[in-house]
Parts: structure tokens; sequence; C-alpha cells
């Protein structure tokens, strides 16, 4: 401060001296308003890195995942952010409109100024451009029409009002986009710095990267454009694409602090914000798993059951991130008392809340290792609410550690796609059984290598359950069945490839109890699983011409039960639903 003082004082004495006659020169000026700790040029690699990390780091974002797309892939239920939204088919535009607000205020914004200013640095621009195919996808698969070649030109080319290119276009333009990128890919000697995924800037990894993205989506549109997608597919696998797990595509995270909405709002994308909003941001809002997956995993003697599902007294848990002593795992405990008492699990149906068809509460007497506790604090560790909620399945914390990883792609997502690929008669190698089970074998080394820090899956498990559960006679139901298993950690592509495929079957909305008596808002009259997000309703006030086209496109109504151009039919339900214990279809 003194030193500005003084300076200015220099130059108001300069033109003083000057009889008043001149001025302070401006190049004076200019170098004295500078403020050299700033940059005037941002480094695209830079740029690249914040683009990658808020994909899964952004925790505002994740709302519209927690409580709307994990909901509505019917992986979670029972906790009341997914049962007010997704499970009581209510629409909030504060949730919905969040992955298009964050995407395209910070995201897509830096990727497009940073293509356009890495043009002498081929390798650090296809990465960029690959990342934007990635993100665009996921909000066209999201919303539908959404502003792509328009999008992030606001400083560029003073474009304020990006028009909404259709899902085709879109499709068509990622295609042709990734095809490029790859082509480009190893042209120059510039390094990819600001890659903070698995791939390490390596631009053979990178190719296979784009290549493997170019396989999911070309079966994205393979009942609307059966031929183009075939091949774009085929093209895709001749061009090398992710094999093992060595190769496949996720975001590295840190094993850093939670830092919520605040981190969020200060670009602090350093942790796995999709964990941190699962873990819930008190002890009383846990992620409960939704019957849909309890049963899928339980009836098909699936080895990932009670790895992904855990019971847990949470009463003290830390919010700095998950530990292992306040987080008290009593699933032995609560297993061997429904064993005794020839009960069985209640995990939560969609639409319900943890504590909706209440459970007899379970006695400190029946839990031996919360009744150790106790013994010291009664009040803490003797919690009835507490109690009742340990009865319910939740998902294992392993799932929910800020080091998670973010997953673009997958080596067992390609094996499934090959195996799919493979039943509709595409030029594939190998066989869909093969292919199948490398799949299913890839997905449960997955949880062994990223996410359970015990109790490993064995071969001998995975080898059982495969005998137990070839590819059958519904191929396609059977491989996008393990597809959503797998995608329990990746929700925008869970939700989307069950859009495409209709599998699994999963249960019907319509026909399950709702509780209006508990507070849940019922305002639409159709209860069932919606197939897109609305628009956010800003973009009827900013951006009017252009959102107006696009809702005459659907019809004239933002209607969320609208399906999207690749999404050909309805999904699939479960005709019956009886479960052992516990609540069924409504009749």
């Amino acid at each position: 401060m003194k030193r500005y003082i003084s300076l200015l004082f220099g130059c108001v004495c300069c033109c003083l001296a000057a009889t008043i006659t001149t001025s302070c020169s401006d190049s004076y000026m200019e170098e004295l308003n500078t403020d050299e700790s700033k940059v005037a040029k941002i480094d695209p690699n830079a740029q690249l890195t914040t683009a990658l990390l808020q994909t899964y780091g952004d925790f505002s974002l994740m709302d519209t995942y927690r409580n709307y797309i994990t909901g509505f892939t019917q992986h979670f239920a029972g906790g009341w952010n997914v049962t007010n939204y997704a499970g009581a088919v209510h629409f909030e535009n504060d949730i919905a409109r969040r992955i298009w607000d964050r995407y395209y205020e910070v995201s897509v914004k830096n990727l497009v100024d940073a293509i356009h200013n890495s043009e002498d640095k081929p390798n650090l621009n296809a990465a960029l451009r690959i990342h934007r195919v990635f993100l665009i996808a996921v909000l066209a698969d999201t919303y539908g029409d959404v502003p792509c070649e328009e999008a992030g030109l606001g400083y560029i080319s003073g474009i304020s009002t990006p028009k909404y290119d259709t899902v085709e276009e879109l499709y068509s333009w990622f295609f042709t986009e990734l095809d490029a990128c790859v082509a480009q890919l190893g042209t120059g000697t510039d390094r990819i710095s600001g890659d903070v995924t698995s791939l390490g800037g390596d631009v053979t990894k990178w190719k296979q990267y784009a290549n493997s993205l170019r396989m999911r989506y070309a079966m994205r549109i393979s009942d609307v454009a059966p031929a183009r997608a075939q091949q774009e597919f085929e093209k895709a696998m001749a061009g090398g694409y992710i094999t093992t797990a060595a190769d496949e595509a996720y975001v590295i995270y840190s094993d850093s602090p939670y830092t919520f909405y605040d981190g969020a709002n200060e670009y602090d994308f350093r942790t796995n914000a999709l964990s941190e909003i699962l873990y819930g941001q008190d002890p009383s809002s846990p992620t409960f798993v939704s019957s849909t997956l309890f049963y899928q995993l339980q009836n098909t003697g699936d080895p990932r059951l009670y790895r992904i599902c855990r019971h847990y007294y949470n009463i003290k848990r830390s919010q700095i991130k998950p530990d292992k002593e306040q987080n008290i795992d009593l699933t032995d405990d609560v297993l061997a008392y429904f064993a005794s008492r020839n009960i069985g699990e209640e995990p939560c149906n969609v639409g319900a809340a943890w504590y909706d068809n209440w459970m007899d509460v379970i006695t400190i007497d029946n839990i031996p290792t919360l009744a150790k506790w106790a013994e010291m604090d009664a009040n803490t560790y003797d919690n009835s609410d507490y109690r009742a909620r340990a009865t319910r399945p939740s998902l294992n914390i392993d799932f929910e550690m800020p080091s998670c990883p973010g997953i673009l792609i997958t080596a067992a997502e390609v094996q499934f796609l090959l195996a799919e690929a493979k039943t509709m008669g595409w030029n594939v190698e190998g066989d869909a059984q093969s292919h199948y089970e490398a799949g299913v074998r890839l997905s449960m080394e997955m949880l062994n290598s990223h996410y359970l820090t015990s109790n490993k899956i064995t071969d001998d498990e995975v080898n059982t359950f495969l005998a137990n559960n070839p590819l059958g006679a519904n191929p396609k139901q059977t491989i996008n069945t393990q597809a959503w298993i797998l995608h329990l950690m990746n929700p925008s592509e869970a939700w989307a490839n069950m859009r495409r495929s209709d599998y699994p079957a999963v249960l019907d909305r319509t026909r399950l109890a709702t509780f209006p008596g508990d507070g849940f808002v019922y305002d639409d009259p159709d209860l069932s699983m919606p197939t897109r997000l609305r628009y956010p309703e800003l973009e009827l006030q900013y951006n009017s011409v252009n959102y107006n086209a696009a809702i005459q496109r659907m019809g004239g109504k933002d209607n969320w039960h609208n399906r999207l151009w690749w999404d050909t039919a309805d999904l699939n339900v479960q005709d019956t639903f009886t479960p052992p214990f516990g609540k069924g279809y409504e009749e």
C-alpha cells in the first residue's frame, strides 16, 4: 500500500510540475494499475484440469445426481432427498438445473476458451475437445436438445443466447469430433500436463478412451439408427479401445477433507463429490440401497451384495470424511438377528423413506457390537432412531471416500458393449458369452481395486456367480442388468443406458405406495419415472427464442416424461413384486 501511495503521489507531482498541461503517460498508468500476481491469459492445461475435476468434484451439481438420477435408476431409495424428488416424482427447478448450470458456467466455458487458445498444441487441444464431448453428452442425455455449437462463445464471439442443437445432431457431431481428435492425437510434441485422469497424458491411452466413448455413443443410437451405429462402432473398434483395467479412464481425486457447498463455490474440486453427497451431510442422512438393487443382487447370489450393502450405526460419524470407528458396522449382528427370528431385510422401496413401513426396532441386547459402546454411553449408543436406521441396508462407506475415482469409462463397460454388439450381428471378434463373462469379472475386479478396503471378492466367488448366471435366452437383459450394477457410481451413464436398453426391469413406480402424510410433494399425476429433466426455468427468461424452439420440437411442453431421440421404447418393469419381507406392489 505504501508503494502504491508513493507512486501515485509521484505521478501527481510530475503532472503538477508540467503546469497541468500534460498527464501521466498511458503506459505508466497501465503499468501502475497492473496486478502482477494475476496472469493475462489462462494456461489451457489448467483449464483442462478444472474441467476434468469438476466432472465428479463439484458438490453443488451432485444434488441433481443424488435427488433425481440415482432415484430414477433405482440404485438408491429411502433417504429423504431421493424420496422427495425422484421417489415422489416431484419437480424442483433448483435441484434439476444444477448439472446444466454448473457444467455450462465452469467446464464448458473453460473448455471452449482453452480449445480456442490451444491450436498450437494438438495433443492438448484434442484432449480438451474429447472432454467437451463427454460433458455435452451428459447434458444431452440428461436434458435433451442442448447448446453445443454456440455454447461458451460469449467472450470469443459475443454469442450470449446459444441455439439448442438437437440430440440427433449432437450424436452425429460426437462421432465426427471424436474421430478427428483420435487422428490429431500424437501429431504434436506438446504434453497434456493438465491431465488429472488415469490416462496420465498418454496420447495412446487418450486415443483408446476416445474410441471407447465412440463405442458407447454408437450403442446408444443402435435402436434409432442401427446402420450408423454399427458403422461407428466398428470404426471405433478398429482404431483401438480400452481392453484392460490398466487403460480405463477415470478422474483421480485426493484423499482430502470434504468441502461441501463452500468448496464448490470456490471451485475446489479435489475430492469426489458424488461419494461425498452419498455419504450425506449429517448422521441422519446416509444413502440407503433400493430394494430393486438389493433383490437383484440377492436373487442371483451376487458376491457384491454385502460388499455394496452394509448396516451401520452412525450417530457420531465424522463429517470430515468417512471413518471406520464411528460408522459402526453392525452387518453381522443385524443378519444374525434376522436369521434368529426367521425374518429378513426390508430394503427401502422406491418412493418410501427409511422410516415408512416401520420395522420392529432391533433392541440393544440383540446387537453385541453396539452393546459394548452402550455400556459406556447409553444416551449416544442406544438411540432407537439410529437402531431402526441400522436395520435398513445402506451403501458401504468404501464407496463414499473422497479419493474414489470419477468414472469416465471402464474396461468392463467396453466388454459389455462388445457382448451386446455381437448379439446384434455386428463384426466383433469372439463370442458374446466370453465378452459378457469378461465384463462381469472386470466389474468385480474394479470394486476390489478402487473401492473395497477389505473383504475383497475372490476368484472363486466370481466363477461361481458366472456359472450360475450365464448369458441366457435374453442376452440384452442379462448384459444391461450387469452394466446397471457396474454403473452404480456413474449415475449419468446408468440412467442413459437404462433408457436406451430398457433394462434392467425395474419396479413399477405407479404401483408402489405413496406417503403424502410424511410431507412428500406429489405434484405430477404421472408417477412413472421421468425420462429426462426439464430445462432450467431461467432459460425462458434469458434465452427464450432458442428455449421455445426446443420446446416446440417436444410438442410444445417441457415434459420430463418425453423420451429422447435415441430412447425408442418404455423401460421394462417387473410385472410382480412380492418380496419375502416388506411391502410389495399395491393392488
